[in-house]
């Protein structure tokens, strides 16, 4: 994490338009806000937590795909021919 990444709380309250300015702006998208020193929040840019989110969903996904193909059973699937004639395609 790079030092222009971290913000005090006093500068965020102070510049707040120029700091929203700078973040979308920011490689990475995001501020590290410190009170007394110490990491307190983080600020991210829309980009950064749409990208945060939709990576979050793809593994939710892909976790519940592999719950699914662990208890698959074979022998009681329905055919691709057997749906088409079911429903008249």
């Amino acid at each position: 994490m790079r030092i222009d990444n971290y913000l005090s709380a006093t500068t965020l309250s102070k510049k707040t338009a120029a700091t929203l300015d700078s973040l979308e702006k920011s490689d990475s998208g995001e501020i590290i806000i410190l009170k007394n020193n110490t990491p307190k929040a983080i600020l991210l840019s829309i980009d950064a937590y749409t990208a945060i989110k939709e990576e979050i969903e793809d593994l939710r996904l892909a976790s519940l795909g592999l719950d699914r193909l662990s208890t698959f059973a074979t022998n009681e699937a329905v055919s691709h021919q057997e749906m088409m004639k079911k429903f008249d395609a």
